[in-house]
């Protein structure tokens, strides 16, 4: 009786561990299929234009609160709506970039006005969606409520701190002095990242999510600003050298003249030939 008992538990787990072993890929295969779903709603819903249109629907009078208030850092209420828009977050970004070719027009940086204008653009608008899509990643693992548009409003107004700092730093600052361009970094700047910080560490719950998501947020907004006063312009003529097959250092190798008796020499070893 007692082997009989034991063969029984052994055959119950052995269709045990054979059902865990069927369901394995049923579930992954749930889960496959259920993430290409939500991917292809997506594209479908980011590639048609016409549901991009209230998203671009602003008043002057609105956009001009807006800039205004991502300078001003405060913690939201809890009923506060956050509006999703994207034409205002589109102007900075555009303002951005013809700051930057502004600041490579007048330095003394020889870059061409096609790889200036693309690689100007490429920057700003490439860390604006980028780094959105970052923050929202990491918003989506410490379970925050905002969702991608919302991110990409909050951290194109937050770009407006960079436009301004550039912008006097253009005009006034001079390459020897870094200290008012660090004095408007860290007012400015600093300014938006709190604003843009305590706006995502509102939807978050975890309170140790709001910390590290916080400083996350801030540390990327006020690294960038350094990255564009001090880096651009290597990259975007080191870009240029590379379109155009010339070296990033010039080198001033001696040219010998060629002489008479050069010459008769040269000819003399050809005729020996």
């Amino acid at each position: 009786m007692p082997t009989n008992n034991n063969n029984n538990n052994n055959d119950n787990n052995n269709q045990h561990s054979i059902s865990l072993e069927g369901a394995i890929p049923s579930v992954t295969s749930i889960v496959w299929s259920a993430g290409r779903t939500r991917a292809q709603e997506a594209i479908n819903v980011y590639a048609n234009l016409d549901l991009l249109r209230p998203y671009f629907d602003v008043e002057p009078k609105e956009l001009v609160q807006r800039l205004l208030h991502s300078l001003t850092p405060r913690w939201p209420s809890p009923d506060e709506n956050i509006k999703p828009e994207l034409y205002g977050p589109a102007m900075i970004v555009f303002t951005l970039a013809a700051i930057l070719i502004y600041q490579m027009k007048l330095s003394s940086h020889s870059v061409q006005d096609g790889t200036l204008i693309g690689t100007s653009f490429l920057i700003c608008f490439g860390y604006w969606i980028g780094s959105s899509f970052a923050i929202s990643s990491m918003s989506f693992v410490c379970n925050t409520h905002l969702t991608l548009m919302q991110i990409l409003s909050i951290n194109g107004y937050a770009l407006f701190s960079h436009t301004v700092v550039l912008l006097i730093a253009t005009f006034i600052h001079t390459g020897h002095d870094h200290l008012l361009f660090y004095g408007l970094w860290l007012i400015v700047g600093g300014l938006a990242a709190v604003r843009m910080m305590l706006l995502i560490m509102a939807r978050t719950i975890n309170p140790r999510y709001r910390i590290l998501l916080g400083l996350f947020v801030v540390a990327i907004h006020m690294f960038f600003l350094l990255y564009l006063h001090f880096a651009y312009h290597e990259l975007a003529e080191t870009v240029s050298h590379a379109l155009n097959n010339e070296a990033t250092v010039s080198m001033d190798l001696p040219v010998k003249s060629l002489t008479p008796q050069s010459v008769n020499a040269a000819a003399k070893s050809n005729g020996n030939f």
